[in-house]
């Protein structure tokens, strides 16, 4: 009996995986917002950057859709939509827009009074090779502090990354997009898997499909 507890509890370990990265966005009273990766395991972050922020995006879709903030949702696709079309609006470099942040600006180090909102997400990676996200964050406004803070967050992403990185991030979000008009599942706990694997691939959607998305 105490031999199968103890393998139980060894296979709930093996299955949590390794921890990558830690994603934190903290907002301040004085309308500062600081977005911060802490990577634990990754020997390109560029490319992990990339991964960590589509996975992070399905999950503030399904966050919102899960507190019946799906209108808010659909809007923020159609706002990082816009964002997409103007990083890759010119064959050569990627543009890097200064997004609006509705009164909100990046602090380059915390201030020093207190956090008043935060918002975790515990990137891992899974023995199979696949990943899975944990998330967490204060309650109350998730309808304006959850889109505000993957803009955030993605604001820094454009600042921050390659000129190769920032491409398929943008290529990324497109094609989780049109993943996600066919399917119209980002609300589908699987989604949180599925949309992004999808999105980082190569993979095209049938013809008929991509005609329903387009």
């Amino acid at each position: 009996m105490i031999k199968r507890l103890q393998d139980f509890w060894e296979w709930l370990r093996r299955d949590r995986g390794q921890l990558k990265a830690t994603v934190r966005v903290e907002f301040y009273l004085n309308k500062g917002v600081t977005p911060t990766v802490t990577w634990n395991d990754s020997d390109d972050p560029g490319h992990d950057t990339v991964t960590l922020t589509l996975f992070l995006y399905a999950r503030i879709l399904y966050e919102l859709a899960e507190i019946n903030e799906t209108r808010t949702a659909k809007e923020l696709m159609g706002f990082i939509s816009q964002v997409v079309d103007k990083v890759l609006m010119d064959e050569g470099p990627p543009n890097r827009p200064r997004l609006p942040l509705g009164g909100l600006h990046l602090e380059e180090e915390p201030p020093v009074e207190p956090v008043s909102r935060a918002y975790q997400a515990d990137f891992y990676q899974l023995q199979d090779g696949q990943y899975r996200m944990d998330f967490k964050g204060s309650l109350g406004k998730e309808g304006v502090y959850l889109p505000a803070a993957y803009v955030v967050f993605l604001q820094d992403c454009i600042n921050r990354l390659e000129d190769e990185a920032l491409r398929r991030l943008a290529e990324g979000h497109r094609r989780l997009h049109a993943y996600y008009k066919f399917r119209r599942d980002f609300w589908d706990s699987s989604a949180l898997t599925t949309g992004p694997v999808f999105a980082l691939g190569e993979e095209a959607l049938r013809p008929e499909e991509a005609e329903m998305a387009g």
